[in-house]
């Protein structure tokens, strides 16, 4: 037990020690990480230094969560899966951890002259920001769905374009229309603008996609909280066993896409062409109340690639 207890406090010391020196974080900003006081955030640093475990680069202990990445890697089937070790249930926090351990990923497998598909979300907002400026020549980074909401959506969504693009030296290429049009009629005469329907197509044929995987409530869905789903739409999917969804299209807890009313006028890409294209896509989720919107992604064979937690990592191998 005692021995399980310093090794805990190796790895915390170690993961202070990497969001200050390598990520460039405050102490303030580890503190809500870890789900500390900034004095013990400072100390952990303090002493990571102390018993040499910073040098020219840091020193990690043996990574715990590798096996269980491996075995979630093998059980669905995906190319590659991390899993990021969350030192507080805090959600803010959880995605926070998910988010640096998506950017320590990505930032090795972005290379110049590829095309990244992006969508807005919270997750992927942070993991924009933990991750560091590559200026990779030839990039283009492609919004995959309309923009949400109302004004301070539209907004937000249009900056993580531009900072990814930003961060990896790139172009970025938006796609100037609605996640969802007023109706089936107003969403044919965007498809009709050239300038969206290359988008669309430029988003479905990317070479990698980085997308987070929503629920189907406010709280797990940015998507839903922006209100471009009228509440007899979240009724429908709800009785049609809707657990969670990629880039507006959703899907049941076995992974079949849904036929819900509100796809006639849905301005995104399409799953299924993006499986079709075997384009690798990486989707950076976790947290408790997203365990079955991840497990049915997985099903459905929708991702490639999985950035998770451990919590949500066990839970996944038991179904």
């Amino acid at each position: 037990m005692k021995r399980k207890a310093r090794f805990d406090e190796l790895e915390t010391m170690v993961k202070a020690a990497e969001l200050y020196y390598i990520s460039g974080l405050n102490q303030g900003e580890i503190a809500k990480i870890l789900g500390v006081s900034r004095q013990k955030a400072f100390r952990l640093i303090k002493k990571a230094r102390e018993l040499g475990l910073v040098e020219i680069k840091i020193r990690r202990p043996a990574e715990a969560d590798q096996a269980l990445a491996q075995k979630i890697k093998e059980k669905y089937s995906l190319e590659d899966v991390v899993v990021a070790r969350v030192y507080s249930e805090v959600p803010e926090n959880v995605v926070k951890a998910i988010a640096q351990a998506g950017a320590d990923y990505i930032k090795g497998k972005l290379v110049p002259y590829i095309s990244v598909g992006v969508a807005y979300g919270r997750t992927l907002y942070e993991v924009i920001r933990y991750l560091p400026r590559l200026e990779l020549p030839g990039v283009k980074v492609v919004q995959m769905m309309g923009a949400y909401g109302g004004v301070k959506w539209k907004t937000l969504a249009i900056e993580l374009l531009k900072s990814l693009a930003d961060k990896l030296g790139g172009e970025a290429i938006y796609l100037f229309a609605p996640a969802f049009a007023g109706n089936s009629a107003i969403r044919e005469a965007f498809l009709k603008e050239v300038g969206v329907r290359e988008t669309l197509r430029m988003a479905e044929e990317v070479d990698v996609a980085l997308v987070g995987i929503g629920g189907i409530r406010s709280e797990t869905s940015l998507l839903i909280e922006t209100g471009d789903l009228e509440e007899e739409e979240i009724r429908e999917l709800t009785e049609k066993g809707a657990v969670g969804g990629i880039c507006g299209n959703f899907f049941d807890i076995r992974g079949c896409l849904l036929d819900v009313s509100f796809n006639a006028r849905r301005i995104s890409v399409r799953l299924e062409r993006l499986k079709e294209g075997n384009r690798k896509v990486i989707a950076i989720a976790g947290g408790k109340e997203k365990k079955e919107a991840i497990l049915g992604a997985l099903r459905g064979q929708w991702i490639t690639t999985l950035v998770t937690d451990e919590a949500t990592g066990r839970w996944l191998l038991e179904h």
